[in-house]
């Protein structure tokens, strides 16, 4: 009777150990196929895509068999094994969204690489062509800040040009002269920088014999007979000096022209050369000053003086002059590139959710699912709901864990009773 019962009781312990016993033999089929790096790119891919399936597999296959040995001591097996097979169900949905969401990944990394590329080339560009039309945008804006329709540009660049091109002329002419009286002054030697200290003096002159005809100008139209008596006999004197010493010299010079073109028989005097130059000097002052100068003129005091451009007239612009908008603080180019930034800081922060959610949440649904075996084996319910759909699912098992202790206690309260 002894002998009987020590050898069946091998046979009992074999006959419990058989839900279990073949375990070992298919888990380590499964690591070998998963752990197999014959070929180092298939067993990479072989890690990525098997390795949490497996580990997964293996735990749900021991989990459920050893919930076989509870099932006598367990109340509500109906709802037990109804509660298995959706985990194992679960577990399987979750492996089938696991693949799907490393394919998903690899989708969202390309065209987040793509438009990455795409947002770097674009700002590049925009970078090279800034760089490039950098100084024809600042010449713009300089451009549009003084170009103003009140302002007659036009006039002031003529005003300077012909009181440069006077300069240039008289200093050219009175050269001699200037010399001789500096030769005399100073001693013999040459003067390299007399001409051009001439040029600027005459360039000085000649502009402010423009501004001397405006304020005559000016006094008349006020009607203001003190100011047109005191500007009328300024100007007298500014024809005076200009006519003796400048246009003389012009008239001069072009004296022995005129006498060998007549064969001699007309000589001028110095009645005649004062009185061509004066005519010469009313001459082109008339027609320097109808044409550009009583614009250009005001222009010039007003820069020299630093009270602003002055206002239009209906003389230069025909319609009242409308208030020119100041230069703008930022470019359209500034303010565009930083919208793109903003845009393409809110991009990236949403697609860097989409990122960690692509990325965590396929692994994280085939770890909810071995999780799952193991709470229906201890606890007798699920820890989470699978498919998990957004990471905040997952972040609440601290509530879930507080649901199954309340439940816990109440159960254990009730079996006290």
């Amino acid at each position: 009777m002894t002998l009987n019962m020590e050898s069946a009781l091998p046979q009992l312990l074999q006959l419990l150990a058989l839900p279990v016993s073949w375990i070992p033999a298919v888990q380590a089929a499964i690591v070998r196929f998963v752990w197999d790096f014959s070929s180092p790119w298939v067993g990479t891919l072989k890690l990525v895509f098997f390795l949490l399936p497996a580990m997964q597999l293996i735990a749900g296959t021991w989990c459920t068999m050893f919930a076989l040995y509870t099932l006598p001591f367990r109340g509500g097996r109906k709802q037990f094994v109804a509660a298995m097979l959706t985990t194992w169900w679960d577990s399987g949905r979750g492996v089938v969204f696991f693949w799907a969401g490393l394919f998903r990944a690899l989708f969202l990394t390309v065209g987040w690489i793509w438009g990455l590329i795409r947002i770097l080339a674009a700002g590049l560009y925009l970078a090279i062509v800034e760089l490039v039309t950098l100084p024809f945008s600042i010449m713009k804006r300089t451009m549009q800040r003084y170009m103003q329709p009140s302002i007659p540009w036009i006039a002031f660049t003529l005003t300077l040009f012909w009181s440069v091109l006077e300069a240039g002329i008289f200093s050219y002419t009175l050269n001699p002269v200037v010399s001789e009286i500096a030769n005399d002054l100073v001693g013999g030697g040459s003067h390299r920088f007399l001409q051009p200290v001439l040029f600027i003096v005459l360039f000085l002159l000649i502009a402010g014999s423009f501004a001397c005809l405006h304020v005559m100008v000016e006094a008349i139209k006020q009607r203001n007979w003190k100011e047109i008596v005191q500007t009328v006999l300024v100007e007298f004197f500014v024809m005076f000096f200009e006519v003796v010493f400048l246009y003389r010299e012009l008239v001069d010079a072009i004296t022995p022209v005129l006498a060998m073109q007549s064969g001699g028989n007309v000589r001028i005097g110095i009645a005649g050369v004062l009185l061509i130059s004066t005519l010469a000097w009313i001459g082109i002052r008339g027609m320097t000053w109808f044409l550009f100068a009583r614009y250009g003129t005001p222009t010039l005091l007003a820069m020299i003086s630093g009270r602003g451009m002055p206002e239009p007239t209906e003389e230069m612009s025909g319609t009242p002059a409308a208030a020119a908008p100041g230069p703008s603080v930022v470019s359209s180019w500034t303010k565009e590139m930083i919208s793109q930034v903003k845009a393409d800081i809110g991009w990236f922060h949403n697609t860097g959710k989409h990122f960690l959610e692509a990325y965590v949440l396929p692994p994280l649904q085939v770890v909810a699912g071995t999780i799952n075996f193991f709470m229906l084996l201890f606890a007798s319910r699920h820890l989470f709901q699978l498919p998990l759909t957004t990471l905040h699912a997952f972040m609440q098992t601290g509530e879930l864990l507080k649901l199954v202790r309340a439940e816990g206690h109440a159960s254990g309260s009730a079996r006290g009773r």
